[in-house]
């Protein structure tokens, strides 16, 4: 059996292979999340929460013990973010730990003695943590630099911005905050990216909108990719957006909201992804242009999936000017939680580092044998795909150029691409606009006759110019023929109608009218997205007749996420309902409260019921009182109590001593009962079993060495990540301990047991004397004390196989 970290237990496709180059000691070099090279081919590391290091690897094929590590001899660590480029060494510090100040550095070799001496922070950055800033890389030309940050981090104040800057949370109905507490009062535009010079100055902000993007990378071309974080709690929802690769480009805003408020990619203000990936935990990304490997890995992007333990790559393809891609795992391993990853010009290696979190790390390289191999079928671009998209970029790069800036002639060069088929080029062009004064366009877009330009035209207006146009957005709105429309139209439709209820201070009672009735008889659709905004848009308006016939598409939608669009849109309808009506919701509401998802997903549902109920009249509340006191909690709130005698009090070495010297036959069916009984599967979940309240350990055994899944059962403080950490209130003499779950006012609320969703307190802002991070994690100790020692291997066989019977690790021992 090979042991956790050897390369041999990584997979790869025919003739690449794996080599160490060195294994990390956690004790004195912590655990490695960020690389850089320079221009003698070495390479930088940084620790998640310590110093860096400089590395000169071993020769390819040689042994890890020949690779030398040094640590920088500066009063710096900490980084997401590092860059070698001309003698200098760029550190983007993200720690909150430490005493270290978070922000943009520059590091340099004052006396030309090899060794960085200086350190200068050129940028303050407010934001920390694992949403905090991240990556810095070289633009293509050479002269500036790019810096892309989490949703937790503030902009930087910027001398120009390529986004449009009246972004806005966009919202229709009230929003329902994260009922985890994850990112509660985090508002638009979220995680961002940036150009800024070698000084830290001239920032120029580019897009944002992303959930939590950790690098980003240019292809040959010079267009900047990412790949950004999905919000594995919202899992089963409507609004889950897995993780995904979107194409960075020039004022975009790729919809992240917090809570249930995020931005499908239909609507026509924000853009879609260029390939969606799936459950995940983005970390490094590259290309593979300076790779010695065959030619569609020279052209694909590598990406890091820290939860899972995968690098994919990526295999973009033009679509008008922009790409679409389909990916494929490139390599794999138990444990291999990737972090970080370059190619080595001077060996032409994939190197990448694995760990954080105090994870057991090392650094790995991937070698191909050199030898030709055929390209799968279907993968070359043909010259005729490959120059169409070349013309097509061009034309969006001269919109482009129009973005932050305002000339005499520029709505004449704008207006001809609104009405382009190819999406990014019309995006691009209607933020062009936006950008222009709009008393030079505004009477334009309402008189246009061309149906998809006048679209993209009242978008834009309703966006730059909302209070002085709503009566003539509403006209314009209601005199398109809506069936002769296609349904990408009717959606841009509903979304501009949409902000010109949300943006515009008052809308007149006249104009709410009209736009009721030319909605109204439009209800149902035969698309689901036309219906989701059709909905929103009728119960915003108190339209006549539409909870009955909402409710007989909630009766009528084929799958639990349908469901939930309509149930949370009608919670908020105040008038319409009948008390068989009200029953009827009652009694989805507990056919819906077990079905599967994340771990807020039934947050989200018991929120959703709580504001259905604030809408009762008194009368209502009296009879119904039956069913709003019916408990409403899904079986995994409900667990059985197991009761167990003591075997022994077990300490870490003891169980990591157990774990590496397992050699035993494993009984999945123990190991699953296991599961249960010493009461993990009350908060977590594993292969779609288990409650959602921690995170999903599926991937665990992908990402964690034994030694490390060990430790996070036996001393689960050791280690908290950002997502599940709970804070310290002092107030009033009282010390209580939760995580946030809404702000409103002077008000907080906070989830004091995670177990519970019920266990709220509310603590006054006024009346805080002091908070901060608790280093004491939700999950208890010394859950394993009840088994014995070949209980503990086979549950942790059980975890280590990600709960499936088919895995090695329940073969026959040889």
């Amino acid at each position: 059996m090979a042991k956790d970290g050897d390369p041999a237990n990584i997979k790869l496709p025919a003739r690449f292979h794996a080599e160490l180059v060195y294994k990390v000691p956690m004790d004195e070099q912590g655990s490695w999340v960020s690389l850089t090279v320079d221009d003698q081919g070495r390479l930088i590391a940084s620790d998640q929460y310590g110093g860096i290091y400089r590395i000169v690897p071993s020769a390819l094929g040689g042994d890890a013990g020949q690779t030398k590590v040094e640590p920088l001899d500066i009063d710096l660590g900490g980084a997401h973010g590092l860059l070698f480029h001309q003698g200098t060494l760029y550190v983007v510090v993200s720690t909150d730990k430490g005493g270290l100040t978070q922000g943009f550095y520059r590091v340099t070799d004052s006396n030309q003695d090899d060794q960085f001496d200086k350190v200068e922070m050129l940028l303050p950055l407010h934001g920390s943590g694992e949403h905090g800033p991240h990556a810095v890389i070289l633009a293509p030309d050479g002269k500036s630099l790019y810096l892309c940050a989490g949703n937790h981090t503030l902009l930087p104040k910027f001398s120009k911005s390529r986004l449009p800057q009246h972004w806005g949370e966009d919202q229709l109905l009230p929003r329902i905050e994260d009922p985890g507490g994850h990112a509660v009062g985090k508002r638009a535009p979220g995680g961002w990216v940036c150009k800024l010079d070698f000084d830290g100055k001239n920032i120029e902000l580019i897009g944002a909108g992303y959930r939590n993007e950790y690098d980003i990378a240019f292809n040959a071309d010079g267009e900047l990719f990412t790949f950004d974080a999905d919000m594995e709690w919202d899992v089963g929802s409507p609004w889950y957006r897995p993780t995904r690769v979107c194409h960075v480009l020039s004022g975009s805003d790729y919809g992240w909201r917090s809570g249930n408020a995020k931005w499908p990619t239909y609507f026509a203000d924000t853009l879609p992804p260029v390939v969606d990936i799936g459950p995940g935990s983005p970390t490094g990304i590259c290309f593979g242009d300076r790779a010695k490997f065959p030619e569609q890995y020279q052209h694909a992007l590598f990406i890091a999936d820290w939860s899972y333990g995968k690098i994919h790559t990526v295999h973009l393809h033009p679509l008008g000017s922009s790409y679409n891609a389909t990916f494929e795992t490139f390599a794999s391993g138990q444990p291999m939680a990737v972090t970080d990853m370059l190619v080595r010009p001077q060996d032409g290696a994939l190197y990448f580092a694995v760990g954080g979190r105090r994870s057991e790390s090392a650094l790995y390289r991937i070698v191909y044998d050199g030898k030709k191999r055929p390209a799968p079928e279907g993968w070359a671009v043909s010259e005729t795909e490959a120059a169409a998209g070349k013309k097509a970029r061009e034309a969006r790069h001269r919109l482009e150029a129009l973005h932050s800036l305002s000339a005499p002639a520029a709505v004449d060069q704008i207006w001809p691409s609104l009405a382009s088929n190819d999406r990014f080029l019309r995006s691009a062009a209607r933020i062009a606009l936006e950008f222009q004064p709009v008393d030079s366009w505004h009477l334009r877009a309402l008189e246009e006759s061309n149906v998809q330009v006048r679209l993209a035209a009242l978008l834009a207006l309703v966006r730059t110019d909302p209070d002085n146009s709503a009566d003539d957005l509403i006209a314009s709105l209601t005199t398109f023929d809506w069936n002769s429309l296609g349904t990408q139209q009717q959606l841009e439709l509903l979304r501009i109608a949409e902000l010109v209820l949300i943006r515009c201070d008052q809308v007149s009672s006249h104009n709410q009218k009209r736009l009721t009735k030319y909605l109204n008889s439009r209800f149902p659709a035969d698309d689901h997205r036309v219906n989701r905004e059709l909905g929103q848009l009728l119960v915003r308006l108190e339209a006549p007749g539409i909870v009955p016939r909402m409710l007989e598409q909630l009766q009528l939608a084929v799958t639990p996420k349908r469901q939930i669009d309509y149930a949370l849109t009608i919670s908020v309808a105040k008038q319409g309902w009948t008390l068989t009506e009200r029953k009827q919701y009652f009694d989805w509401l507990q056919s819906i409260r077990d079905s599967k998802g994340g771990r807020s997903f039934f947050g989200y549902l018991q929120r959703g019921r709580e504001r259905f109920i604030a809408t009762f009249s008194d009368a209502e509340k009296e009879s119904l009182k039956a069913e709003i006191d019916t408990p409403f909690e899904p079986a995994s709130y409900r667990p059985v109590a197991q009761t167990r005698p003591l075997v022994k009090n077990w300490k870490l070495k003891e169980v990591v001593s157990l774990a590496n010297n397992d050699h035993a036959a494993h009984d999945f069916d123990r190991g699953r009962r296991l599961f249960s009984i010493v009461q993990c599967s009350n908060c977590h979940r594993i292969a779609g079993e288990g409650s959602s309240i921690g995170p999903d350990l599926t991937g665990a055994g992908r990402r964690l060495s034994r030694a490390d899944l060990v430790r996070a059962i036996v001393e689960p403080s050791h280690q908290i990540s950002d997502q599940y950490q709970q804070m310290v209130f002092e107030t009033n003499g009282r010390v209580i301990v939760g995580r946030i779950l809404n702000m409103g006012g002077n008000n907080i609320t906070v989830s004091t047991n995670m177990a519970d969703p019920d266990q709220n307190t509310t603590i006054l802002r006024d009346e805080i004397d002091n908070q901060y991070p608790s280093d004491v994690s939700v999950m208890p100790a010394g859950l394993l004390d009840t088994l014995d020692s070949a209980e503990i291997l086979d549950l942790l066989a059980y975890l280590r196989a990600g709960g499936d019977a088919n895995h090695g690790l329940y073969r026959p021992a040889q």
